[in-house]
């Protein structure tokens, strides 16, 4: 070959070849300005387009050759050469569609992400910061269909409200679809409605804030009035024992067939301590030598100590030790009893009293408490309700003999007016 522009075809270009001596050497085509072939020692080539720019050459890759054919090399350099008239950088433009290509393959995933993808995230990096209880609380009210057992058989549990949400697109949570969500959940459950709602919107507050999750949610959504005025409004309930009922009440418990449970209901009710307080107890924490009761408190994760008294401690030394928990129970797969509902019911229902609720129970100690005159401070001390102020908190600090001289004291007014003798 003796010139290196010659009109380009399949023959030439095969026998096109660069001297050892050189890093490389381009042929030009004759047909299209600026349309090379760029042979290298290796035998590899490779078309490319060269042009001015803003007073500068530039050199753009093309394809290589055999496989870019010379039709679609100088299809694609007449493209380039009109890009380059227009004042269009090439180079540039390819970098713009690629960022573009790359945003709208990412935002692609980003609409595909689920409100559980979210859900999950915000556990997992809140879980530390978490009291144990709230942790649980938000995988109890998102679980689903989990499998119960009562004795020999088993059954599905009824999935919690916020699953039914999970499979839902986060791009999809709109206004619309989730005051459909909380009507249906507050024909049933408008209590456990009204949890989920404050949970799933303080996910998705923190979901706004995380750059993944960042403008996926549909305006206003979960903050939206319709929203807000589905929510079902608590209504304190007002349960609770009168001092007049409690004959007939501790007659009916103390009927009960099952000891455990009739123990667990008059403990709760004289302790005033919360349903899974008194369940999740273990012989462990029971000290009948100093006659104290270690609790697995809500508030404090310390827990909290309370005093036996005479009359607990009667009940439950009177109760076999089947397994580590007090109130053991065979038809729980916890070992502990954990549905004592309908044996409250049963009981009031006997005793002639409507609406009582387990944590009625827990009302009724704190409402009885004000017939004997008991310090508020011991009466929360006791039950676990957290201190009202600076001085409770910070300056208060009962012994425990102080908490039983008062405790025993109220024990013995509630056996008085229920007719109950100690042994």
């Amino acid at each position: 070959m003796t010139t290196t522009t010659f009109k380009f075809t399949t023959t030439r270009l095969t026998q096109c070849i660069c001297p050892s001596e050189k890093d490389y050497v381009i042929y030009w085509d004759e047909l299209v300005k600026g349309l090379g072939l760029k042979t290298y020692t290796s035998s590899k080539k490779s078309f490319l387009f060269q042009t001015r720019l803003g007073g500068k050459v530039i050199k753009i890759s093309i394809g290589s050759f055999p496989t870019c054919t010379i039709d679609q090399a100088r299809q694609k350099a007449k493209e380039l050469d009109i890009m380059c008239f227009n004042g269009i950088d090439p180079r540039l433009e390819k970098k713009r569609l690629i960022e573009q290509n790359e945003q709208e393959i990412k935002q692609n995933k980003r609409n595909k992400l689920l409100f559980k993808d979210v859900w999950e995230d915000y556990l997992a990096a809140n879980k530390f910061r978490w009291r144990e209880r709230t942790y649980k609380d938000h995988i109890r009210l998102a679980s689903g269909k989990n499998e119960i057992k009562i004795g020999k058989k088993s059954s599905l549990s009824k999935p919690q409200p916020i699953y039914a949400l999970l499979d839902i697109p986060l791009s999809e949570l709109s206004s619309v679809v989730l005051k459909k969500w909380l009507d249906k959940e507050n024909e049933t459950r408008p209590t456990s409605a009204a949890l989920s709602y404050r949970l799933v919107r303080a996910c998705l507050n923190w979901a706004e804030e995380q750059s993944l999750y960042t403008g996926l949610l549909p305006d206003k959504s979960i903050h939206s009035k319709t929203v807000k005025q589905s929510v079902a409004s608590t209504k304190a309930k007002k349960d609770c024992l009168q001092k007049e009922q409690l004959p007939a009440f501790f007659k009916a418990v103390l009927s009960l067939p099952n000891q455990y449970i009739s123990a667990y209901l008059l403990t709760t009710l004289m302790t005033g301590a919360r349903r899974n307080e008194i369940a999740t107890l273990k012989w462990k924490d029971v000290d009948l030598k100093w006659n104290t009761m270690k609790i697995v408190d809500k508030i404090d994760d310390e827990g909290r100590i309370i005093p036996l008294t005479p009359f607990i401690k009667n009940l439950l030394l009177n109760l076999p030790k089947l397994n580590e928990y007090v109130f053991y129970s065979d038809k729980s797969s916890t070992g502990y009893i954990v549905e004592p509902t309908k044996s409250l019911k049963t009981s009031a229902a006997n005793a002639g009293i409507n609406n009582l609720s387990i944590h009625g129970l827990r009302r009724s100690f704190k409402t009885l408490s004000e017939w004997v005159s008991l310090p508020s401070g011991i009466v929360a001390q006791i039950a676990g309700h957290k201190p009202s102020g600076t001085e409770e908190k910070h300056y208060t600090v009962r012994p425990i003999d102080l908490l039983r001289k008062w405790h025993i004291e109220y024990e013995n007014w509630m056996l008085s007016e229920a007719g109950i003798t100690q042994q």
